[in-house]
């Protein structure tokens, strides 16, 4: 699956594209975290539950907020 995560910081980013392999279960949070093991060890992102109860881990998916 294709991924185009923001980066950046307080004066600016840009997309940048990656691809990883996802299984049946996988939710957008595990896919960001597979990334950053494989290919962008220095890739941050914000999450607490990973229950979708607290919403720090809310994407935009295809422009939609989720």
């Amino acid at each position: 699956v294709d991924f185009k995560i923001w980066r950046g910081n307080s004066e600016g980013g840009e997309y940048q594209d990656f691809s990883t392999d996802v299984t049946e279960g996988m939710v957008v949070l595990d896919s960001v975290h597979q990334i950053q093991a494989e290919s962008a060890n220095d890739l941050a992102c914000r999450w607490n539950c990973k229950a979708g109860k607290c919403g720090s881990c809310s994407a935009e998916v295809n422009g939609h907020p989720r």
